[in-house]
């Protein structure tokens, strides 16, 4: 009885409950408020891209075709003819025209002698004894010379071994005139006072034609 008296006490408790609760004012539910739409935010426009600057084809830097220097024609310089340091290397380009003359007191000192007008032939041998006999005391052994000869330009005796250039000693029959001239007619050296001389062999007769022609035959043989 208790258990059944309990339940409908409970179910009373229960109706009276609902019963209060369906005669309260039910209180209003907030009115929503709708929610603050986010400001509609204009799409930042991509920026237009600006097409990449293209670099300006340069056009080959083409190298200015150089015109070829033409190397001015130079006329060949003709090399300068020296000219001959020595008066008689002077006197050799000029002695087949105008040989040397002896400075004699006869009145033609290239008048030749009879060993050229007689075509006389000389012995070198019988030459070198006339030579040692006559001529080496101042034309030196084998004349070679070192003869002093005060008061001439030279100081010396001039050598015959070997002989001044400025004779022609190309030219065999030249160059036997050129001897025979001196040994014929003598000669005086240049020089205020020369101490020896040349002596006129052939025209005081101290030799003989023969004796001449031997003694150029000689000299020749010391210039070959």
């Amino acid at each position: 009885m208790s258990f059944w008296k309990n339940l409908i006490v409970l179910l009373a408790l229960g109706l009276a409950l609902l019963a209060l609760a369906g005669c309260a004012s039910p209180t209003p539910a907030p009115t929503p408020v709708p929610p603050t739409a986010a400001p509609t935010k204009a799409p930042t426009a991509a920026p237009t891209s600006v097409p990449p600057t293209v670099a300006p084809t340069a056009a080959p830097t083409v190298a200015p075709t150089k015109a070829p220097t033409t190397a001015p024609t130079v006329a060949p310089t003709a090399a300068p003819t020296k000219a001959p340091t020595t008066a008689a290397t002077a006197a050799a380009t000029t002695e087949a025209e105008q040989p040397p003359e002896p400075n004699c007191a006869a009145s033609d000192c290239t008048k030749p002698g009879p060993a050229i007008t007689q075509n006389l032939k000389g012995d070198v041998a019988a030459g070198q004894k006339v030579f040692a006999d006559n001529c080496e005391k101042c034309h030196g052994k084998q004349g070679v010379g070192g003869v002093d000869n005060p008061g001439s330009t030279d100081g010396t005796v001039p050598p015959l071994n070997p002989i001044d250039p400025a004779f022609s000693t190309k030219d065999p029959a030249k160059f036997a005139a050129q001897i025979d001239a001196f040994i014929e007619h003598g000669s005086t050296p240049d020089g205020p006072n020369p101490k020896q001389v040349m002596d006129a062999w052939g025209d005081k007769g101290k030799l003989t034609p023969q004796q001449i022609a031997d003694v150029i035959a000689y000299v020749m043989s010391l210039n070959k």
